[in-house]
């Protein structure tokens, strides 16, 4: 039997003026999926609708199973998010946020937390204020999964952090998926994030999923073909996703690497990373059909 996914996101519509975001995604028990977009694309429409701040003008937004708009508490307290503005810095400190967790969430792991904050060198008394951005954003993951959600969803967990802090983090969030039936839903500018953590990809754009594809076939199957005037006219785009006009030629997106590699001897091909894919999607046009 398929597990019921722990996010559904089903046809789910949001107008704000003169945009609109028509969303379909879920997130099933013990996977990392990514929801990828550039400022304006819809990501924070999507993930208020994701968390029942906001009702759906149609279509169906779905938590654990329940209607996400009016979520009963039991069901809220299994859905955490932290978001990238760190709103919890002010003069809080962690002691005073495990004091408040340990009424609100009857499975915060109060002890756990402080051997993470001990771990991390975080001290619990100091004010979140005067604490690093790395330290900052550390804090927050802990603090969430201490919680032990059913689903953690996250926007730019990563965002400004140097290499060391930015791994802590990735750490972090592969400790907490080791328990089964969890979930994490992200949003990440940062590509190495994505390809180092998540299983499933989509990408937004306009307040559209544009693309929908597991993180390990954008690895193994997609690339881009850089191609000049002369291949780019005698090109066969049965398998073109996108392309992109470039200074001498062309930026072409497909989720065939192998059929141009085998079709077109000696052309350049770039593998599947996900900041080229993102580009010639964002950039470019889409194939029609695709």
């Amino acid at each position: 039997m398929t597990a019921t996914p722990l996010l559904v996101l089903d046809h789910a519509v949001k107008r704000y003026g003169d945009f609109t975001l028509e969303v379909d995604l879920q997130v099933p028990p013990g996977t990392i999926t990514a929801l990828v977009g550039a400022n304006g694309s819809g990501k924070t429409t999507a993930f208020r609708l994701a968390l029942g701040l906001v009702r759906p003008d149609s279509g169906t937004a779905m938590l654990l199973g329940a209607p996400a708009f009016g979520a009963a508490p039991a069901v809220r307290r299994q859905v955490v998010a932290t978001f990238a503005d760190g709103a919890e810095r002010a003069g809080i400190t962690p002691n005073d946020l495990i004091a408040q967790y340990r009424v609100f969430y009857p499975d915060f792991d109060a002890d756990g937390c402080r051997r993470l904050l001990e771990r991390f060198a975080l001290p619990d008394g100091k004010p979140l204020r005067s604490y690093s951005t790395g330290m900052h954003a550390t804090c927050q993951v802990i603090m969430a999964i201490c919680r032990r959600p059913r689903l953690l969803v996250l926007d730019e967990p990563t965002a400004g952090l140097d290499t060391v802090a930015r791994e802590k983090i990735l750490d972090l969030l592969r400790g907490f998926m080791e328990e089964a039936g969890r979930s994490i839903l992200v949003s990440s500018h940062d590509s190495r994030d994505i390809e180092g953590l998540c299983d499933d990809f989509h990408y937004l754009k306009d307040g559209r999923i544009r693309l929908h594809e597991t993180v390990g076939r954008l690895r193994d199957d997609y690339g881009v073909l850089l191609l000049d005037e002369t291949q780019m006219a005698g090109l066969d785009d049965t398998y073109v996703l996108a392309r992109q006009r470039v200074p001498g030629g062309w930026r072409v997106l497909t989720d065939q690497r192998a059929f141009y590699r085998e079709n077109m001897p000696g052309i350049q091909i770039e593998r599947g990373g996900i900041d080229g894919l993102v580009s010639v999607m964002e950039q470019g046009t889409s194939q029609g059909g695709r």
